[in-house]
């Protein structure tokens, strides 16, 4: 077993028994299950984005409260992240995966159905929760079923699903909107997550490091079942495990560590302020910028476009240059590319400019995993990483709500963008300050 760095940011110990690089059909179906799940995660956040315009001008709300709906989401996803999945090592990562799809599910179909704003706002908090309390279980699975040469390229494509199913509900939406309207398209995308869950409960195993560290009842037997498939010899036994105890959150502050915990949460904070920023308010800036509903869709399609080739791009360079300066580049990138979508210009030009500030943002926003990972000794990597995300996800909630604010107070895109690039700035700015550590030599 090897520990090794998944995203959205969970290092998770990798099962692979003999090192094979051939995939069997089992380890390509869990694999391929948790990169559609994912798209489906993405498309149930997102779809909210592109249908802000219709749920607007039907229920004549202003921006401070569709900001608050943003939100809710995305606070819904901080909860889960840290009070649900947890239970996955309790009670195996399966369970909770497939629970929490039926969950958002029926709340995104249920969102078809809202009646008025705070019952939206109450079922979007809802979907969040699903979706916040499966992303660390779908990195172990994906990480866990892929041979070990095809394990870092199988982890990036994960993630690379999320914005896949933005472009995907961008498409849908343009194309369906102005016959369905809003509720058939947002209890449509609750109907496919859900379409999809018998085949979820068919071809997703259990995690193999749950059933060896925790030992349910039945493990060694279900274990025995999987390696069969993978064309792996039985266990005879379990390996005893004795008691594992938490690693303290002091270490995150003890022997100087305080400062690289900083400066890591404040970069973590900044960038997610920005990025979910620009994934909600895109559509909706896109038609103050002058373009029409259907443009202003595409441009959150391309956006997202921009997000996945982003995301695929940082993965080659991160093997050429340090991680440092290639986050410092995509920020001040990114902050460029927002401050040219506020400027008056052509559809051609307003839809590029979308998509270098997915393509900076979000693939500077991939690079602070691996930063992380880099900055922080073996012994408190993952409490480290987890800390991380749960601090900038907190920024995720407060992003969305100042540009409601902002747009409620009349204030013009010129201020609002620059407003948004000076956490971008920050991040740069703090990233370069985080001391990387030399290489751990492998263990004997």
């Amino acid at each position: 077993m090897s520990a090794v760095p998944s995203s959205p940011g969970v290092a998770v110990i990798a099962y692979n028994n003999d090192e094979a690089s051939r995939w069997t059909s089992l380890q390509a179906f869990a694999v391929g299950t948790c990169f559609v799940l994912n798209m489906l995660d993405g498309m149930d956040i997102l779809m909210m984005s592109y249908l802000a315009p219709a749920i607007t001008s039907d229920w004549n709300i202003g921006a401070a409260a569709l900001g608050v709906v943003f939100s809710a989401a995305l606070a819904g996803m901080m909860v889960g992240a840290l009070v649900l999945a947890p239970l996955a090592d309790q009670f195996g990562r399966r369970p909770v995966i497939l629970w929490s799809v039926a969950l958002m599910g029926l709340s995104m179909i249920s969102c078809g159905f809202a009646p008025d704003i705070t019952t939206l706002i109450v079922l979007r908090f809802i979907v969040g929760l699903g979706i916040g309390a499966i992303l660390a279980s779908m990195a172990a699975i994906t990480s866990e079923y892929s041979p070990a040469r095809y394990r870092i390229v199988s982890v990036a494509l994960l993630q690379a699903g999320y914005p896949i199913g933005a472009m995907l509900a961008g498409l849908a939406v343009n194309a369906w909107l102005p016959d369905l309207g809003w509720r058939v398209l947002m209890s449509a995308a609750g109907g496919a997550t859900l379409i999809l869950l018998p085949f979820a409960v068919m071809l997703l195993p259990e995690s193999l490091e749950f059933l060896e560290k925790r030992q349910p009842r039945g493990a060694l037997a279900c274990i025995n079942a999987i390696r069969r498939r993978m064309g792996q010899p039985p266990m005879l036994t379990l390996t005893e495990v004795g008691e594992r105890k938490p690693v303290s959150f002091r270490l995150l502050f003890d022997y100087g560590q305080w400062r690289q915990t900083l400066l890591l949460w404040a970069a973590f904070f900044c960038c997610y302020m920005t990025l979910y920023f620009a994934i909600a308010w895109i559509p909706r800036l896109a038609i103050e910028a002058g373009l029409d509903r259907s443009q202003a869709i595409v441009a959150g399609t391309v956006y997202n476009f921009g997000a996945f080739s982003g995301g695929l791009a940082l993965c080659w360079l991160l093997f050429k240059f340090d991680v440092r300066r290639l986050v410092l580049l995509m920020m001040l990138g990114g902050s460029l590319s927002l401050v040219a979508f506020a400027v008056p210009m052509s559809v051609t030009l307003t839809l590029l400019v979308a998509f270098c500030i997915g393509f900076t943002v979000q693939g500077g926003f991939n690079g602070l995993y691996p930063l992380v990972a880099g900055a922080y000794p073996a012994q408190v990597r993952s409490t480290g990483i987890g800390w991380c995300i749960g601090v900038g996800r907190s920024g995720a909630v407060i992003g969305p709500l100042i540009a409601g604010w902002l747009l409620a107070a009349q204030q013009p895109l010129s201020v609002l963008f620059l407003i948004f690039t000076v956490p971008l700035i920050s991040v740069g700015l703090l990233v370069m300050a985080v001391t990387l550590r030399a290489p751990e030599p492998p263990k004997p």
